[in-house]
């Protein structure tokens, strides 16, 4: 039989022992005595102690491997219980410190519910997270996780890379897409703006045409032009309002929208049409926001130019952009339309004047003998 035992020394010390019991029997298998040979097990256990420690050292070194410039840890139950030095260094922490650390308590609170079962569990994977830094910043990682045999027990290495710069490489990618295709919308309604004629057709057709693409590009729901006549706005062509503003409503220029755009010589915004300075009949449409910009021939402002949206708005400078082009538009066919109405105006008092001198004439005539 055999057996580990402590063999008690003299001075009171102990020495690990192994034990082997025997026995000697006579011819007719009778015991005639025992023996035990007794062997120390000192060197032994230190050279086991030994393989074990150098068994841990080889572990560690295969995982260290290839880590130099990435973070690693080793968790077990959900604790750290090995990080190398580039990973302490990421965190702020000491390895010290990190050792028996929950790994979860590194995760950004806001993201501990989506991340926890990834970064306590033993999945495997590569997730996408934030880590608290000892100092209270945060760090954008990427941890790569697999099930690895760590000291006899099941655990799992995540290999920690810092993503900060490569995430902001993105999201700087993901805002010049952003306004590559702002840049590309805006060239595209501007060129189907700028390809409507302004003197193919007669003015108030233009005037119309010109405001529904408009509403169309802004995403408005209507929009009017207005012809200026000393302090006088009055309406000359109007879309999407229908009953509820008349395409000739007539405003006095001041503080109040529409009258204020002309009274300004900007482009004038209005977020908010309940606590705005803006007419009774605008009021009244069921507008929430305006922006509207003064029509100009030269240095003199011949009319205004506006739209409006049913839902709340901010202020877009791509928007002003867009009417202060459509005014220049605007400004054409006002001016035709104001000539063609000057050339009827002067047809009609020529035809007035034609059958007063008519008239005149066949009175003169009537006193004469001949036509009594």
């Amino acid at each position: 039989q055999f057996y580990e035992k402590w063999h008690l020394n003299k001075d009171g010390s102990k020495t690990p022992v192994e034990v082997i019991l025997c026995q000697t029997n006579d011819k007719d298998g009778k015991v005639q005595y025992y023996y035990a040979l007794i062997r120390d097990l000192s060197e032994k256990k230190k050279a086991a102690k030994l393989e074990k420690e150098l068994q841990e050292i080889k572990e560690r070194n295969q995982y260290m491997i290839g880590t130099a410039f990435e973070g690693l840890a080793i968790v077990q139950e959900g604790k750290i219980v090995e990080v190398n030095e580039h990973y302490a260094s990421m965190t702020g922490y000491d390895t010290g410190e990190l050792i028996g650390m929950s790994l979860s308590s590194l995760v950004t609170p806001g993201l501990r519910g989506m991340v926890s079962p990834q970064l306590s569990g033993a999945a495997e994977g590569t997730f996408e997270v934030m880590l608290n830094r000892k100092d209270g910043k945060t760090l954008t990682v990427e941890i790569v996780s697999r099930d690895i045999m760590y000291k006899g027990k099941e655990a799992r290495m995540d290999r920690v890379r810092d993503i900060t710069e490569k995430r902001k490489a993105q999201e700087d990618k993901e805002s010049l897409m952003k306004q590559l295709s702002s840049v590309s919308e805006e060239l595209s309604e501007l060129k189907q703006l700028s390809s409507i004629p302004v003197n193919a057709a007669p003015p108030q057709q233009t005037l119309e045409t010109l405001l529904r693409n408009l509403a169309q590009v802004t995403r408005a729901e209507g929009a009017m032009v207005m012809s200026r006549k000393g302090d006088s706005l009055t309406g000359r062509a109007s879309y999407g309002f229908g009953e509820a503003v008349p395409a000739d409503l007539t405003e006095s220029v001041g503080e109040e929208f529409p009258g204020k755009i002309v009274k300004e010589d900007r482009p004038v915004f209005v977020e908010s049409v309940q606590y705005g300075e803006v007419s009774s009949a605008l009021k009244s449409s069921g507008s929430k926001s305006l922006l509207g910009v003064p029509i100009k021939q030269g240095s003199d402002i011949i009319g205004a130019l506006f739209v409006a949206w049913d839902d709340p708005r901010t202020e877009n400078e791509r928007d002003a952009k867009l009417l202060e082009m459509v005014a220049d538009r605007c400004a054409s066919a006002l001016v035709t339309q104001n000539i063609s109405e000057r050339d009827q105006a002067d047809e009609e008092v020529g035809r007035s004047l034609s059958e007063i001198k008519s008239t005149l004439t066949s009175a003169l005539k009537f006193g004469e003998p001949n036509n009594r």
